[in-house]
């Protein structure tokens, strides 16, 4: 996902990553275009009998309308499709941290009390199971990303499928190539000055035998949750906390995989196939008599065919827009960055989790004479 200054305009029409003004393609059809726009003018300067001529424009009018409502509302649901991405996406991770966060804040209040009674072993077993529980909430969140970035919209494009192909098709076909664990790397050993789109941050790689247990599963996402749902469940009952109270950790995570299947309901359903193939006849029709109908109506060699050029530049960038919008997740510059919503979580684990939290949040309440002048003597040193 790009950010941008939009109050830089010259900067903002210059641009070139993730314009679709600025691909060839496009700009080599729009220049045909323009050039087919100059012979016709030219030939209709010559007084050829056989010069095309249009007596009224209503023919051309009806179609360009339908034409252009088609693709303002196709613009219209691919923009609703990328923010509810976006939406879905946040709701997701917040919910996951505040699932992660009051299990914390339990865990914690529980080892303190644990340890003030001298009971070691509860304390280890509380200890045991916050480090486990924020390894695999990190595992969570990488190979949720990565399903979204691998969805069966992206799939069809990484493969360049000329054939519409089934869902049926499209899982036998997954299911047949081997498991692919996302590439990951631990935290510890992340450089945070580069930037990759398709790397993960955990805080521990998965054993072997994870792996393999992976490997046999259909759905590597909910295996994980259900680790996470299984050490969450085991440790209710060292959990100083009421069981109602406690359960609501189990709802924030319920609604965090809801929000991850809003997100996979559009990393794997496309936009309606016959709506977007009757779209694009319409518009190579259009834009076929693009030059006949500016040039009869200008009757100029230099504003037509800029007119030319411009009138279709205008609806088939649009139409590239709406392609754009339509598939939120990959690796492409407009896609939304799965890869930094994910570092983002896990950052938000270790801040939880940091031992400096857990100090602080045990001394007694600092009265305002004493804060002040802690804040001073920090800013002298």
């Amino acid at each position: 996902m790009l950010l941008y200054d939009n109050k830089s305009f010259l900067g903002l029409l210059l641009e070139r990553r993730g314009s679709v003004f600025y691909r060839p393609g496009s700009l080599f059809v729009g220049i045909v275009l323009c050039g087919l726009g100059g012979g016709l003018q030219y030939w209709r300067d010559r007084d050829d009998e056989w010069a095309p001529d249009i007596f009224h424009h209503y023919g051309f009018q009806a179609v360009g309308a339908g034409v252009t409502f088609a693709i303002v509302f196709r613009t219209q649901l691919a923009w609703n499709r990328y923010w509810e991405a976006v939406t879905q996406l946040h709701f997701m991770y917040s919910k996951w941290a505040d699932a992660f966060s009051q299990f914390q804040a339990f865990a914690e209040v529980t080892k303190k009390a644990a340890s003030d009674k001298g009971d070691s072993l509860k304390a280890d077993r509380i200890r045991q199971k916050q480090k486990r529980l924020k390894v695999n909430y990190a595992l969570l969140s990488a190979f949720a990303a990565d399903r979204l970035t691998t969805g069966d919209n992206q799939r069809m494009e990484e493969v360049n499928i000329s054939r519409a192909k089934t869902r049926a098709t499209m899982r036998v076909d997954k299911e047949h190539k081997a498991f692919c664990a996302p590439y990951m790397v631990e935290r510890q050993d992340h450089d945070r000055t580069k930037t990759d789109d398709g790397l993960y941050v955990v805080f521990q790689m998965p054993s072997d035998e994870q792996l393999k247990l992976l490997a046999k599963s259909f759905d590597a996402v909910a295996t994980v949750m259900y680790w996470i749902i299984w050490d969450l469940a085991d440790a209710m009952k060292d959990i100083d906390i009421a069981p109602p109270i406690q359960s609501r950790m189990y709802q924030e995570l319920s609604n965090g995989m809801l929000g991850f299947n809003n997100c996979l309901k559009i990393a794997d359903v496309p936009f309606p196939l016959p709506f977007a193939q009757l779209l694009g006849l319409l518009l190579v029709a259009f834009s076929a008599f693009i030059p006949v109908y500016v040039i009869v109506f200008t009757q100029s060699p230099i504003a037509g065919p800029i007119m030319c050029f411009l009138l279709f530049e205008s609806l088939w960038c649009l139409n590239e827009v709406a392609k754009e919008l339509e598939n939120p997740f990959g690796r492409d510059s407009n896609d939304i960055t799965l890869s930094d919503f994910h570092l983002n979580f896990v950052d938000s684990l270790e801040d939880i989790s940091m031992a400096e939290q857990q100090v602080l949040l045990h001394k007694p309440i600092v009265s305002p004479e004493e804060s002040l002048t802690n804040c001073f003597s920090t800013r002298k040193q």
